[in-house]
């Protein structure tokens, strides 16, 4: 009877695990994706491993390799740099079909951007049948590098040694901010990023007459430029998607999302005859460094040079989905066997529930580790995906020994429990080292100290939009750069400490107890009270204080944090930053000034402040809890004046 109702309890969970696979990853069809070539594509061979930051360059035989992977879905490839062996794009482009838009890189080294006008001039004029276009330079005003007499002279140099049409490209904003280049240009080179915009657009935004504000905003940019230089061409140098990473208002990348923004973006081009460049060829992973993972992900192709998608084919969100729905079932069924297997596993509602609970745990934790392993693009982030996976499987290993042992009535007497965070660190460093196993109850309260204070740590890095400093020890100094704009929203490693674990206190306090408790469901949600409700008899024993909030300073505290910054970071994604010129807000040191105008759309931040309030709520009950509680009574005077 038993293995039956476990063989039941099993598919409906498995059923129910397929749904949450498959619903999400089902196969897009997009309005309007074509199966024609792209018209050119930014071209950075750089694999995993190499990186310009650290001059560990693709060789030509890789460059080569890379070139004919783009044969046939584009027409032209845009090249960034003259050196690191890029060469060899002209040298084969014109094997497999393709032009080539040829770049210097500029910075702040003079001596740096002399050797790469030089190369660039070279190069133009050894492969005329393949350079069309000559590039001077990408975002040196945005990064500031150069300023635009200095730029000028750069521009001046390469018109005068090459046949070539030449160009400078930057973003749309600093053509008119800086008009007087138009004129040392033959065509003017713009980028315009719907999702880097200073108020980002999603790609199902409407406007109020139904149309997708996107494209609007595409055409708009597009006619702005052209009206302000109508004399001169203009060129779309860089526009794009990402395939993952974090939301900016309303603006979540993804894979389908990146095709939409193709499709959409491919149907104005034709309307309104654009000459255009995408970015980028190949997700690169060197730039997470720098961006994070909406950094890595803007290829045509991931980093391995395996197709995210074909053209004019449908596409899926997520195409391992049934690895991971095959991994995650087999991980429930082992957690279900290793269950059902005890003795003490006889009722049908336990089997029931701790099947339940088991694919739940195990599906959350395969999504959350996948998830961390799709971006593990350097060293220091393997480090991360390890202790990820780690810490969240000791906290599942914690959670389901303690659902287990509820339902088997085999949990720890309660008066053991530490009712407060620091009874249960009293009784943690007290309690050998070997027997931390043996008490489900401390364990799971210990890692879920630790999973609050990363919480609290990530929502603080990513409310904050910029910090600048230097650690200067001797000679030896490191430059510090936080900016909540690159920072993922780790909402799928707190899930389980957070939604798992709260809907398994939820179901406790719905159980029937053997004896009655004052504010039940306060001490059901409580910290000392973690994994819920046992089923016994037994009391946590609060210990009476003569103060009433001292000792459950610890909960104050983490709880404050984890609602404070919760709302802070709501707050502060629905802030953006103008350069409009305009009256209101909060203005900056560089003159933008900040306007709540986008609360609430990005809703990857709602969700992970969501989870850090749930975390908040056992250190919210503890509170309620201890201080209910009676004061203790000082001793008699005779007593403390004995002595």
């Amino acid at each position: 009877m038993r293995a039956l109702v476990a063989l039941l309890a099993f598919a409906v969970v498995a059923a129910l695990n397929f749904l949450w696979w498959w619903v999400p990853n089902r196969p897009v069809d997009i309005a309007g994706w074509s199966t024609a070539p792209l018209q050119s594509v930014s071209f950075a061979p750089y694999r995993p491993g190499q990186s310009p930051l650290t001059r560990t360059f693709p060789t030509p035989a890789q460059i080569d390799s890379d070139l004919k992977r783009l044969e046939g879905k584009v027409k032209a490839v845009r090249t960034y740099s003259s050196g690191e062996n890029l060469e060899a794009v002209p040298q084969n482009a014109g094997k497999y079909g393709l032009k080539v838009w040829h770049g210097a890189w500029l910075n702040n080294n003079d001596k740096e951007n002399l050797e790469q006008i030089n190369l660039l001039i070279d190069h133009a004029n050894k492969y005329k049948d393949t350079i069309e276009r000559v590039i001077v330079g990408n975002e040196v005003l945005l990064r500031k590098d150069l300023t635009a007499s200095e730029l000028r002279r750069y521009i001046r140099q390469v018109k005068q040694r090459v046949t070539q049409p030449v160009t400078y490209a930057d973003v749309w904003e600093f053509w008119l901010r800086n008009p007087q280049l138009a004129d040392e240009v033959d065509f003017i080179t713009i980028h315009i990023l719907p999702y880097w915009e200073d108020e980002p657009i999603g790609v199902d935004r409407r406007e109020a007459d139904g149309k997708l504000a996107i494209e609007k905003h595409l055409v708009d940019i597009y006619k702005k430029v052209q009206a302000r230089f109508p004399d001169k061409k203009i060129v779309i140098g860089e526009t794009g998607w990402p395939s993952d990473g974090r939301m900016r208002s309303d603006a979540r990348p993804g894979r389908v999302e990146q095709v939409k923004y193709f499709s959409i973006f491919r149907q104005a081009a034709e309307r309104e005859g654009f000459d255009y460049n995408v970015i980028e060829a190949f997700d690169q992973y060197w730039k997470a460094r720098q961006e994070g993972t909406v950094g890595a992900a803007w290829g045509l192709l991931d980093a391995q040079r395996h197709d995210k998608f074909e053209l004019g084919k449908p596409v899926r969100a997520e195409p391992h989905w049934q690895i991971l729905f095959t991994i995650s079932t087999i991980a429930g069924a082992l957690l279900l066997l290793a269950y059902a297997s005890q003795r003490k596993a006889r009722h049908w509602k336990g089997i029931c529930i701790f099947a339940f609970f088991a694919q739940l745990v195990a599906t959350c934790y395969v999504e959350a580790t996948w998830v961390d392993l799709t971006r593990n693009f350097y060293f220091e982030r393997t480090l991360g995906v390890a202790f990820w996976a780690i810490l969240l499987a000791l906290f599942s290993y914690a959670l389901l020994r303690g659902i287990s042992d509820s339902l088997t009535g085999q949990m720890a007497d309660p008066s053991l429990y530490g009712a407060r965070v620091r009874d249960s660190w009293r009784a943690w460093r007290e309690l050998p080292r070997y027997r931390i196993v043996q008490r489900t109850d401390l364990l799971a309260q210990m890692l879920y100290l630790a999973l609050t204070l990363l919480c609290i740590f990530y929502l603080i890095v990513i409310s904050i939009d910029w910090y600048d400093g230097v650690i200067r020890i001797g000679d030896w100094f490191r430059q510090i750069a936080i900016d909540g704009r690159y920072r993922d929203f780790p909402m799928w490693s707190f899930v389980i400490p957070s939604i798992v674990l709260m809907l398994w206190k939820t179901i406790t306090i719905l159980r029937t107890e053997p004896v009655a408790r004052d504010h039940r469901i306060a001490k059901a949600l409580s910290f000392g009270r973690l994994l819920g409700y046992d089923g016994s008899r037994g009391f946590v024993r609060m210990d009476r204080r003569l103060s009433r909030f001292a000792p459950v300073l610890p909960e104050i505290v983490l709880a404050s944090m984890l609602i404070f910054w919760a709302i802070v970071l709501v707050v502060t994604e629905g802030a953006i930053k103008l350069h409009d010129g305009g009256a209101g807000g909060f203005v900056s040191a560089d003159g933008g000034r900040w306007v709540i105008r986008t609360l609430f759309w990005n809703t990857q931040a709602n969700w992970f402040a969501f989870l850090a309030l749930l975390m908040a709520v056992p250190y919210v009950a503890t509170i309620y809890v201890s201080v209910r509680e009676p004061l203790a009574e000082l001793p008699p005077d005779s007593y403390t004046n004995k002595w």
